[in-house]
């Protein structure tokens, strides 16, 4: 039987870290190496809180189906900080387990998601 949203969002969250945003702005101030991404389509980041400044959009279909070599350059090290952002965290914590699952060391997602950015004073853009 397929596992519901629910219960997947369950199973990333037990795999994977979640940090508050406060922890996710100062890995993007002290660590310029570290990546962000947003696995949300463009037109639901555009409809709703916007994107962390710099983030990729890598939607979560691509980052749980796409070859290697399908994945933009700055996924090539594997051991790199990678900080996932949804809307609310769901998805930012789907993301994170499927790019953990791929070999990627260094994951985390933000409890809250961009949402939870957004309310700690932190901008985003469209």
């Amino acid at each position: 039987m397929e596992k519901s949203f629910e219960e997947q969002v369950a199973e990333a969250k037990a795999h994977v870290e979640a940090i508050s945003p406060q922890q996710a702005s100062e890995v993007k101030h002290t660590n310029p190496n570290s990546v962000f991404i947003d696995p949300r389509d463009m037109a639901d980041i555009r409809a709703t809180t916007g994107m962390i400044p710099g983030a990729l959009n890598l939607p979560l279909s691509q980052l749980n189906d796409a070859p290697e070599t399908e994945l933009p350059s700055e996924l090539t090290d594997q051991s790199r900080s990678i900080i996932t952002s949804c809307q609310g965290g769901p998805m930012g914590a789907l993301a994170a387990y499927a790019l953990k699952r791929r070999g990627y060391k260094n994951v985390q997602f933000i409890d809250g998601g961009t949402q939870g950015w957004l309310d700690a004073g932190f901008s985003t853009a469209q």
